[in-house]
């Protein structure tokens, strides 16, 4: 009887996610989904940050606020999409203006969850990501 020998599986790509938020509280939770959904979790408290972290760090998915100091989402996308046109970017807001709305999804954002929001939402949203990772 001779023993198999297993082979080391090669190390999956962790996915970076991006947090952007200005409340803590908001930030916080929504890091930890993310983290128990296997990302690799950075956060920023504005926009600025924000296109910071996009730059150095090649994150795979920014989660977003819109209103928020220095830089609020629709700077930070704006700014964003001059460089990236590819990293998803899915809102996460409070906002209820159409036409806020309509100005956020012409920058390009890929999708929005409104606050309040549960849990499963950002779920939803981090595992197509991942999806549309492992078929790529």
């Amino acid at each position: 009887m001779h023993s198999r020998v297993q082979r080391p599986q090669p190390p999956m790509t962790t996915r970076k996610l991006l947090v952007v938020d200005d409340m803590d509280s908001i930030r916080t939770l929504v890091a930890a989904i993310g983290r128990d959904a296997g990302f690799e979790v950075h956060q920023a408290n504005n926009g600025e940050q924000a296109l910071f972290a996009c730059q150095t760090l090649g994150v795979d998915i920014v989660i977003c606020d819109q209103n928020m100091p220095k830089m609020n989402g629709e700077g930070f996308i704006a700014r964003l999409r001059e460089t990236d046109k590819d990293t998803p970017v899915v809102l996460l807001t409070g906002e209820t203006d159409r036409d806020k709305i309509a100005t956020l999804v012409g920058l390009g954002i890929n999708g929005f969850i409104r606050k309040p929001f549960k849990p499963e939402h950002i779920y939803q949203v981090l595992d197509s990501v991942k999806g549309r990772a492992a078929a790529g």
